[in-house]
């Protein structure tokens, strides 16, 4: 992939830009990664989407090539973030595939800018019930601490503080009001979420559909690229087929 070019920008404005990537061309498909990880993560996926689609893979605030700018204090702000790159690329439409903490961030921007997000696709979202985050503190910490330790893309970010963003996120609301063609993907051994929440998410969806990648790892990313095209490319396809 190739680093994204932004000198035809206000320096004002490239200073707090994230930095991104893209490749290909056609319908654009931004990637979101997770916290602890980079852009780089969607390396096997992007680069064979590239031939059908332009892929844009940003690197969030704190993480990456992004590093030189604070860690987001929220997911309202990484949302933001991400809608400013869309804004300097002047892309006003686009697929958008989250990953992990990304996948909340893909649904906040379906549901803040719903006509900038034409499809949705949420690979192992994070599901966080108000009801359940004391009991699930302890899973939570255990769970996003292991995806960091063997995550070999991981910036230099705080840890601690992107599972504290995670841990006080509930984007049940936001999911129930997205409107977008939406995928919920999951593996069938994915610690978070289990096989129930990523149906219970897609049913919060109002036109969401679970899709389980079936003798995937803990990890879908990026151990299983070929497993995911399998899945996303065919729908990806009829999305813009029903445009």
């Amino acid at each position: 992939m190739t680093a994204l070019s932004l000198r035809a920008i206000p320096a004002t404005r490239r200073a707090s830009a994230l930095s991104c990537a893209t490749s290909g061309s056609g319908s654009p498909l931004l990637f979101i990664h997770g916290f602890g990880a980079s852009g780089e993560v969607f390396q096997p996926l992007a680069s064979k989407l590239a031939s059908r689609y332009q892929t844009i893979v940003p690197d969030l605030r704190g993480h990456g090539r992004s590093r030189r700018l604070p860690l987001a204090d929220s997911i309202e702000r990484m949302a933001a973030d991400v809608s400013d790159l869309l804004d300097l690329l002047g892309i006003s439409r686009t697929f958008v595939i989250g990953h992990a903490g990304g996948a909340a961030i893909a649904a906040y921007l379906a549901a803040e800018q719903p006509a900038c997000v034409c499809g949705l696709v949420l690979i192992s979202p994070p599901v966080i019930p108000p009801s359940e985050r004391r009991s699930l503190g302890t899973r939570l910490r255990d769970g996003w601490s292991a995806a960091f330790h063997r995550n070999d893309h991981a910036g230099d970010h705080d840890a601690q503080a992107c599972q504290r963003l995670l841990q006080k996120t509930d984007y049940r609301t936001r999911l129930r009001s997205i409107t977008a063609p939406a995928l919920v993907v999951a593996g069938d051994h994915d610690p978070m979420p289990t096989l129930r929440q990523a149906r219970e998410i897609a049913r919060m969806l109002g036109n969401g559909t679970p899709v389980i990648v079936r003798g995937s790892g803990a990890n879908l990313l990026p151990n299983h690229a070929d497993a995911l095209i399998e899945v996303l490319a065919p729908w990806l396809e009829q999305q813009e087929r029903t445009a």
